[in-house]
């Protein structure tokens, strides 16, 4: 009997986000009868600790200069000093196959899979149209896109090649929401009949957490002292400067939190009366497809990937981008019609568990990987 293919998973370890998430859903999910996944970091790093909870053990990947987009002749001499040691690292841990999962381990995995005769599988998780990775993709194995709207923004020859496969989700125990929703009142101190709308995400500009200041002051301008606004996700200078001066500014300063982080996420998620994402560009959020796993109800920008999750008027609203009074509307839609609401979350809570299972995508997943082995 042949041995386990051994799939690598390669890591900067700077950071952890939602295709650190998603690729680690699979890996965990992989049955190691078949495929063993070997998860390496080239730094220790926020990262590490995401693997440690999770009980994944990381090797130590050479330390070598991430390439980007670039001129690929300016690129040249950066691979030619890194490439041989990942080389060794791949034929030191009998790698088969490698998976990558952003732009700086794509392209010097990329070439270091090609040097040692092994395949390559480029998983682009953000919209990208860079026209050199027709060049930097051409001897990739496979190409992966997260949905139809990041494969759309691939140049050509890479958007010809796409295969599209959705994120991987655990699909959680069914939430007792009205004890979500108390809990969370309690742990942040807000009044019992307080409704909580929620922002989860970085504060990057593209995910507009300046944009959610001014809904939850249109909302506030509409007379509802019932709402208190939370927002979770990683916050670096000098976005939660601007943050923290708009909210001062809008008058919110008692209503508006940023809280920072949070894992695990599902208290939180389930305990929310609404998610707000307003964010744009979006190649396939986590945070709607988990507030929907929760059944709660989500307003969400009609921009990017999001049409993708939400069906407007059947399992979420989508409003106009960065149109804080149509996010505003949509939100008094769904606090104010529980009837409606109850509608939209049943239905979103069905699709997103049968669109983006981890059972789904892993079954999804093999098929390609065993096309490769």
């Amino acid at each position: 009997m042949s041995r386990p293919k051994r799939i690598l998973f390669p890591y900067v370890g700077d950071s952890v986000g939602g295709s650190h998430i998603s690729s680690l859903t699979l890996a965990q999910g992989l049955p190691h009868a078949r495929y063993v996944p070997v998860v390496a970091q080239h730094q220790d790093g926020p990262l590490s600790q995401y693997l440690s909870d999770r009980n994944f053990s990381a090797a130590f990947a050479p330390n070598v200069a991430f390439l980007n987009t670039g001129p690929y002749r300016r690129q040249f001499l950066k691979a030619w000093v890194g490439v041989p040691k990942l080389v060794r690292f791949l034929r030191e841990h009998r790698i088969d196959i490698v998976h990558t999962h952003d732009i700086r381990m794509h392209i010097i995995w990329g070439m270091a899979a090609k040097r040692a005769g092994i395949p390559h599988i480029w998983h682009q998780r953000t919209p990208t149209t860079a026209k050199r990775l027709d060049k930097y993709t051409a001897h990739s194995a496979k190409v992966l896109a997260v949905s139809e709207y990041c494969r759309s923004k691939f140049p050509p020859a890479m958007q010809s090649r796409a295969r599209v496969l959705f994120n991987p989700f655990d699909i959680p125990e069914p939430a007792n929401r009205p004890a979500a929703q108390a809990a969370l009142l309690a742990r942040l101190r807000f009044a019992p009949k307080t409704k909580v709308i929620g922002f989860i995400a970085n504060l990057d500009t593209r995910k507009r957490p300046l944009l959610f200041v001014e809904i939850a002051k249109a909302l506030v301008s509409q007379g509802r002292d019932d709402l208190r606004f939370i927002m979770l996700g990683e916050a670096r200078a000098p976005h939660i400067d601007d943050l923290n001066s708009a909210i001062q500014s809008a008058g919110l300063a008692d209503l508006v939190q940023h809280i920072g982080p949070q894992y695990p996420i599902a208290p939180w998620m389930a305990g929310l009366d609404l998610l707000i994402a307003p964010a744009v560009h979006e190649a396939l959020g986590r945070t709607m497809i988990e507030a929907q796993l929760f059944a709660t109800p989500v307003v969400a920008s009609n921009a990017g990937g999001n049409p993708e999750i939400i069906l407007d008027g059947q399992t979420g609203l989508l409003a106009t981008p960065d149109a804080p009074q149509a996010f505003a509307d949509a939100a008094i839609r769904l606090l104010d019609d529980p009837h409606f609401t109850h509608t939209l979350t049943s239905a979103g809570k069905v699709r997103a568990e049968q669109t983006f299972s981890a059972e789904r995508h892993i079954a999804a997943m093999l098929e390609i990987y065993d096309s490769l082995a």
